[in-house]
């Protein structure tokens, strides 16, 4: 049986991330749609402004446009990673914060600090989000 606490602390996560999409959708698509939006877990949508998904698309070749899933999630998690401390995974997602934000470097996971957190959002307010995680130790 699993411990009450975990499970308390695990459905108020779920309730922190009722705001995540059912499913991201993928640059290529959204550039395409009339409406780009997708649908989310609590039932709305989530809409995308098209003058920051063409902004997206200048930042990487046409090819790769239909492999960037959106929203780029900014993962939060104050007990693996420290307080104010943010992670991006995916090797296009990183690659398009990275061009956003002027920084160096490569790979799929791609780590940034408050600062950085409010620029990027504050740059891609429809294409990012934040999503909330725990550790579990067992």
């Amino acid at each position: 049986m699993a411990d009450p606490s975990f499970r308390i602390l695990s459905k108020q996560v779920q309730a922190l991330n009722r705001h995540l999409a059912k499913s991201r959708g993928d640059l290529k698509s959204l550039l395409e749609a009339e409406e780009p939006k997708i649908e989310l877990r609590d039932g709305g949508e989530h809409a995308f402004k098209k003058e920051e998904l063409k902004k997206l698309a200048e930042l990487l070749p046409k090819h790769l446009h239909k492999r960037l899933r959106l929203p780029i999630y900014i993962e939060l998690s104050s007990d693996k990673y420290g307080s104010g401390t943010g992670r991006i995974t995916g090797e296009l997602e990183c690659r398009v914060a990275r061009a956003v934000l002027e920084r160096e470097g490569d790979g799929d996971e791609f780590f940034i600090y408050m600062p950085e957190i409010k620029m990027l959002r504050k740059r891609l307010p429809t294409t990012t989000d934040y999503m909330f995680t725990i550790a579990i130790d067992e």
